[in-house]
């Protein structure tokens, strides 16, 4: 089971996941459409990771342009099972809300 905490609910088929920029600190919050940009991991990828469903993807912010990437594996609920960020890292909504 993943860890709660990670991703928020973003309607009816998106999350929200939030990460921070290593460079300049910003909080940057991610919109990701769960029929669309997550993928479900099956077939021959089964094997290839830990969660059910996964992304990759590239970041960019707004003050300093630094490319954050993301390799992120999710449970079936959504929450983060594995997680690799460059350049940055990834915040629990609570770190995310939280004044600088």
């Amino acid at each position: 089971m993943g860890a709660p905490g990670y991703t928020t609910k973003a309607g009816t088929n998106a999350i929200n996941i939030y990460v921070q920029c290593d460079k300049c600190g910003e909080k940057i919050p991610v919109r990701l459409s769960t029929t669309s940009e997550v993928q479900r991991r099956d077939g021959l990828d089964q094997d290839q990771g830990p969660g059910m469903f996964f992304i990759q993807k590239t970041i960019v912010g707004n003050r300093c342009y630094q490319r954050i990437e993301a390799a992120i594996e999710f449970d079936g609920c959504f929450n983060v099972i594995d997680s690799e960020v460059k350049n940055g890292r990834l915040l629990t909504v609570e770190e995310y809300k939280a004044r600088d």
